[in-house]
């Protein structure tokens, strides 16, 4: 009776508590994937950025000679 019925209860709330544990793991991976990619988006961003700066030097001195 009691007893029995205090397990099974018991057995229910942890298996609840480790399918929200897993579901929350899922989520941190998820989550942390998503930084990644955001890292690897800026770093992509900042080389453009260097790269553009180093071709608008380069088009700035080619213009110099153009300059009277």
């Amino acid at each position: 009776g009691g007893l029995s019925q205090n397990k099974d209860a018991i057995i229910g709330i942890v298996n609840n508590i480790s399918a929200v544990s897993e579901e929350t793991a899922a989520a941190t991976e998820e989550v942390n994937a998503s930084m990644d990619e955001q890292t690897r988006a800026v770093s992509q961003v900042a080389k453009s950025a260097e790269t553009l700066n180093m071709l608008s030097h380069d088009l700035n001195k080619q213009i110099e000679i153009f300059v009277i």
